[in-house]
């Protein structure tokens, strides 16, 4: 307190982690008042608040966090209606070099991102995600690592398999379900020869591959034209078996999301106005509206425009005038949707 009449203003900053959280407030003068750490814990935050609010009025909060390891703190300022700012960690990289000292810790960074809150008014606010958008966040999250896993894993297989059999590799499109189903089954030369193109017809035909026997001609002609075993195949055989299998089954996997994505755009109305535009399949259009807190960030088409990279910034000086460039802090995964 500054006096009895006068109540002090704060700004609290929270270097966030994933068990504990430190919490810095600092007065209007600048002067550090509070520094704790808390755990992640909703009686623990729900004590800090407390006793923050007794060394002054809090004018906001600032993570520098917003994923879920935040996602506990940020629910219950919002339940309080306390205003949040987000101090990426490239604004408090820089921030940090104002202040005297080059120590890294936790206090440190909660301090910074204090300090920031108050001197820099143009730090944005946070808004708590509605339920879709909430949903649409975890749910194009996980697809996105699905489809990691499925790359890594493709990217294993073809090493192998050319190990094997560099005929069969290049005869096939592995990212196509059918072949992926015959290596499930039949890895080497000399198990797809004496499959056969029948059998291996048959099975695509039950996994309603199209041109099926297009795709068995293909992989038999492929390991006739090897006859020779090749180091360490036997191994390598029973890898692919499993890589294959493993890559079919996130391809449900990620079809399922898919599905999930679909159902929740089928709700939110902005989804078939996006939608509508050229190129916009449920995928993109569910990547915007998360990047974007459903475009409720931009009030002009030049914000969305700047945020996603695509306005370029001026770089004047002198009698220099109408060198542009393009800007190194923007979204980069809404600058891929857009």
């Amino acid at each position: 307190m500054k006096g009895s009449a006068t109540v002090a203003k704060l700004w609290i900053g929270v270097d966030i982690g994933k068990t504990h959280h430190h919490v810095a407030a600092v007065d209007g003068d600048g002067h550090l008042v509070y520094s704790r750490r808390v755990a992640n814990d909703e009686t623990a935050l729900l004590t800090v608040m407390a006793e923050v609010s007794t060394h002054g009025r809090p004018v906001c909060w600032a993570v520098d966090v917003t994923t879920g390891l935040s996602a506990l703190l940020l629910t219950l300022l919002w339940r309080r209606q306390v205003q949040v700012r987000y101090v990426s960690g490239t604004v408090a990289f820089h921030m940090a070099a104002a202040f005297a000292g080059e120590n890294k810790t936790d206090a440190r960074d909660a301090v910074v991102i204090a300090q920031t809150i108050r001197m820099r008014p143009d730090i944005p606010i946070l808004e708590p995600s509605d339920r879709l958008l909430a949903e649409l966040t975890v749910l194009t999250g996980y697809r996105a690592d699905l489809v990691g896993q499925r790359v890594a894993t493709l990217f294993r297989l073809q090493e192998l398999l050319t190990g094997m059999s560099p005929a069969l590799e290049r005869a096939v499109d592995l990212n196509r379900k059918g072949p992926m189903m015959v290596l499930a089954c039949w890895q080497t030369p000399a198990a797809i020869r004496h499959a056969g193109v029948d059998r291996i017809t048959a099975l695509l035909r039950r996994g309603h591959v199209k041109n099926a026997v297009h795709v068995a001609e293909a992989m038999v002609a492929a390991a006739r034209q090897q006859t020779v075993t090749l180091p360490g195949q036997r191994a390598a055989a029973v890898v692919v078996g499993q890589m294959a299998t493993e890559i079919l089954a996130l391809e449900q996997r990620i079809a399922a999301v898919d599905d999930l994505i679909a159902d929740q755009l089928d709700q939110h109305p902005l989804a078939p106005i996006i939608g509508s535009l050229p190129g916009m399949g449920p995928l993109l259009t569910a990547e915007l509206l998360v990047h974007t807190a459903g475009m409720t960030e931009y009030d002009s088409p030049a914000k969305l425009a700047a945020h996603a990279g695509l306005a370029p910034v001026s770089r004047d000086s002198g009698t220099v005038s109408g060198n542009h460039r393009q800007p190194r802090r923007y979204h980069r995964r809404l600058s891929l949707s857009a």
